[in-house]
């Protein structure tokens, strides 16, 4: 193995951008209009899921249950449009962490549960050294498995047991340690279970930094 990651594969809702709150605002805003309220418990349920199921789920709450393909296109639009009117809102520290990565050429890969749509909206205003880009709608089975890590993998040539991985959901790090890469995780509206090839950051990553990254790897690639 090398001495330190070859890449860097990042999520991308909840741990490059805070944009989970946007997700939840939305959904909540579209049910209202059919006059149904969702509490912690639903919002949580669709935490790093694939968008179609939350679309089924608003869709039978909101009586409408064979329009699940509409509901998430509407969803999809309203998310979009709001991304491409402002800025993105990045999560404390990730700007940093990206422009570290930048300078000291460590490639750069977003795997995300979101749609090509929510990408095409953002990728003007992401960083360059993202070389590769795998959203649902390019793999055949979303997180938790592992295919989008391994596609991103793939692309940027690296084995992913050579990557480090930054998460912050349940099914996200369960398809990042699948693929065999170590989990930095970032975890805002979950708990994690451990795992021996996972580190649990306490602060995300508004104090982490390449060195960091590379220790955690280097202690824990091996489990």
């Amino acid at each position: 193995m090398p001495a330190e990651p070859r890449a860097v594969l990042w999520d991308f809702d909840g741990t490059l951008v805070d944009t989970e709150p946007l997700w939840a605002a939305t959904e909540r805003v579209m049910l209202a209009e059919y006059g149904v309220e969702w509490g912690e418990d639903e919002m949580l349920a669709c935490h790093g899921q694939h968008a179609l199921l939350t679309a089924q789920m608003m869709a039978d709450d909101m009586g409408i249950p064979d329009r699940a393909a509409e509901v998430w296109r509407e969803l999809h639009e309203r998310i979009a449009g709001h991304i491409r009117s402002n800025d993105l809102p990045w999560l404390p520290g990730a700007r940093e962490l990206m422009a570290e990565l930048d300078d000291a050429g460590v490639p750069c890969a977003i795997v995300t549960a979101s749609d090509r749509i929510i990408l095409d909206a953002a990728r003007e205003r992401l960083p360059r050294n993202l070389e590769v880009i795998v959203t649902v709608d390019e793999v055949s089975r979303a997180k938790p498995h592992p295919e989008g890590y391994l596609t991103a993998a793939r692309r940027l040539g690296v084995d992913p047991r050579d990557a480090v991985a930054l998460e912050d959901s349940v099914p996200g790090t369960t398809a990042a340690l699948a693929a065999g890469a170590v989990v930095y995780a970032v975890p805002t509206m979950v708990s994690l279970d451990p795992h021996p090839r996972m580190h649990v950051s306490a602060t995300g990553l508004s104090a982490t930094s390449w060195a960091d990254l590379t220790a955690i790897w280097r202690e824990l690639k091996e489990n």
